[in-house]
């Protein structure tokens, strides 16, 4: 028997410390009481919208997102905007219950919002964001291109710094 140092404790050993540097959750945004009454606009703006019952609907819908985009953060407007195109064509004609509405209002705010969310954060919201517009009988392309927008506001609006061991 050879002593020293054995290649099979080395590989666990690097599987374990791999396995450890998964990327850390974010701290993702809560709505305030202020903001509640901003997340049952764009709930009524995304109900009306759905209905067409009011012609403005688009754009109020559209500045509702938009605001929460910060001064120092205009290169991201592109993205929001584009965001609110996609529900908007999504949710047109659509019947969009009140509870569907909500959720639908917070995962937009929250996709715009928060800032230091984990890929894999990101990934969940993505995915509950196309889950939730299926739900309502919303074909999966459009749920689809709404998702991927949510996707990409995030990665133009991020302020999470990627650690070393994050890239493996």
């Amino acid at each position: 028997m050879r002593s020293g140092f054995h290649p099979v404790l080395l590989v666990v050993l690097l599987v374990l410390l791999l396995a450890g540097c998964r990327q850390a959750d974010g701290p993702v945004a809560v709505p305030d009481a202020g903001t509640q009454g901003d997340l049952r606009d764009i709930q009524r703006g995304l109900q009306y919208v759905a209905s067409g019952s009011d012609p403005a609907a688009p754009a109020e819908l559209s500045a509702d997102l938009r605001k929460y985009v910060e001064d120092e953060e205009v290169h991201a407007v592109p993205a929001v905007d584009e965001l609110s195109q996609r529900t908007i064509a999504a949710v047109k004609g659509a019947t969009l219950p009140e509870q569907t509405a909500q959720r639908l209002a917070h995962d937009l705010w929250l996709a715009i919002m928060a800032r230091e969310m984990s890929d894999r954060q990101v990934e969940t919201l993505q995915n509950d964001t196309q889950s939730l517009l299926m739900s309502v009988g919303i074909a999966e392309p459009q749920a689809e291109q709404v998702a991927a927008q949510v996707g990409e506001v995030q990665r133009v609006l991020t302020r999470r710094i990627r650690r070393w061991y994050e890239w493996f």
